[in-house]
């Protein structure tokens, strides 16, 4: 066996790097829990350089459990995943490492040190931001062969580095995307790490079938209002056919007999997806399967390919039932488009469910009573309403910011108002809640299910 696949418990050579998913599943409402993507691809790539490599995914540990699993793996860098409702849990654990392993090299990564790296400067010794599959692996060797394991690097070598230094001022270099080329000469996603039974077991119990993320496709050229994108940004590309089924593969080879399409529009390209579709029915992999889409693009032929090739359920962010809205959400669609596919997704058996946001800047309350009453006129299996929320990075965030420290981004599932609204919290969330309840009383089939944003 490879050392650098071997578990916790046989680990018997020290750690060049170990990557930590600092998430911890609290059972929170219809949470939708995946091992993560990008610290799998990371871990491929460092391995690929000979380096020995242990993941450690929180998702199911608990927290006093992750340092000691750390220090057990005897690392030389350590890098930590940062999202937003994870940067409390990160930032903790980064001032636990400092303590117990303060020799150690500390970095972190993801969509909120992508933003905001001087947050993290101080708890952390660098900073990568962006897509950092081609200069985390390549600084880390550099870093291990290295005599005295140096920091004094030429950030042009590593895109998106960032690093304070001590005599003041930081020392950096603009993050870059991978082309589709390039993309296709990595290896794919290492999964080795994960708990997948726990993965497995927790899908099986929501949907009766168990479910892996893959991407098939990075980056969304579309740029609404709300919509924070800091690490694929807006450069649309394909992964080729070959590597993605290789992926699938892998995936099901582990157990799993479903995928969760984690592209951020999955249905943007529809070539794209028919190829995909037309090799999963060619090859006989009976994989069901979920994605995110846009309203507009989508033929009743595509939904029926869809439907042939294993899709089961389709996420829309509709966000709102009235067009002057979704204008000030800058979404590019309207209600009519919604309307003209949901009817053509009805028609078939692949379930919908939509995201609204209510009390958007610059709504009165009859847009929003608009929007309930529309929500709940819809072909949907499933919905979900919230409140807005200002993401670092969006123009919503430049244009309202955030009230007090922003802690309620630490929960999970629940959007709550980090910004001063003309509308009060509580009756919003009242009147969502009495959404719920007619959406509840208006099934035939059984409770309605209400979805929270993956």
């Amino acid at each position: 066996m490879n050392p650098s696949r071997r578990s916790a418990a046989v680990f018997d050579e020290a750690a060049d790097v170990v990557l930590i998913y600092p998430y911890h599943y609290t059972h929170a409402p219809k949470a939708m829990l995946f091992h993560p993507l990008g610290i799998a691809q990371l871990a491929a790539l460092l391995r690929q350089k000979g380096l020995v490599t242990r993941v450690i995914d929180c998702t199911f540990l608990q927290k006093e459990n992750v340092i000691a699993a750390v220090v057990a793996a005897r690392p030389k860098i350590i890098g930590i995943y940062i999202m937003l409702s994870m940067s409390a849990n990160a930032l903790e654990l980064a001032e636990s490492l400092r303590n117990v392993l303060p020799g150690v090299l500390r970095v972190c990564g993801g969509p909120l040190p992508t933003l905001h790296p001087e947050r993290f400067s101080s708890a952390f010794d660098l900073v990568f931001r962006g897509e950092a599959a081609q200069s985390f692996p390549l600084f880390c060797a550099d870093y291990l062969a290295s005599d005295a394991n140096s920091l004094a690097v030429d950030p042009m070598r590593y895109p998106g580095i960032y690093r304070s230094i001590p005599e003041g001022g930081v020392v950096s270099s603009p993050s870059i995307h991978s082309d589709e080329a390039a993309m296709d000469r990595m290896p794919i996603p290492d999964r080795d790490d994960y708990p997948h039974e726990a993965y497995q077991k927790f899908w099986r119990d929501a949907e009766g079938f168990s479910l892996a993320g893959i991407m098939t496709t990075f980056g969304c050229p579309f740029s609404c209002d709300f919509c924070s994108k800091p690490i694929y940004g807006n450069h649309f590309r394909r992964r080729c056919m070959d590597r993605i089924f290789e992926e699938i593969a892998d995936i099901k080879q582990r157990g799993y007999d479903g995928l969760w399409i984690a592209d951020d529009c999955f249905s943007l390209d529809p070539d794209h997806v028919r190829r995909f579709c037309r090799r999963l029915i060619s090859e006989k992999l009976d994989m069901k399967w979920f994605c995110l889409a846009r309203v507009d693009g989508i033929s009743a032929d595509d939904i029926a390919l869809w439907e042939q090739a294993g899709c089961r359920k389709v996420f829309f962010g509709l966000e709102s039932g009235d067009n002057r809205v979704l204008a000030l959400m800058n979404k590019k669609t309207t209600t009519e488009m919604a309307e003209r596919t949901l009817y053509r997704f009805s028609k078939s058996r692949i379930q919908t469910a939509g995201f609204f946001i209510v009390g958007y800047p610059g709504e009165t309350w009859e847009t929003i009573e608009t929007t309930f009453a529309w929500a709940l006129s819809l072909p949907l299996d499933e919905l979900s309403f919230t409140v807005p929320y200002p993401l670092p990075g969006t123009p919503l965030y430049d244009r309202v910011g955030v009230t007090g420290n922003g802690a309620d981004w630490n929960y999970e599932n629940e959007n709550r108002m980090v910004h001063a609204s003309d509308f009060d919290e509580a009756d919003l969330k009242a009147r969502i809640e009495s959404a719920y309840a007619a959406f509840d009383a208006r099934r035939q089939t059984g409770p309605a299910t209400r979805v929270r944003r993956p």
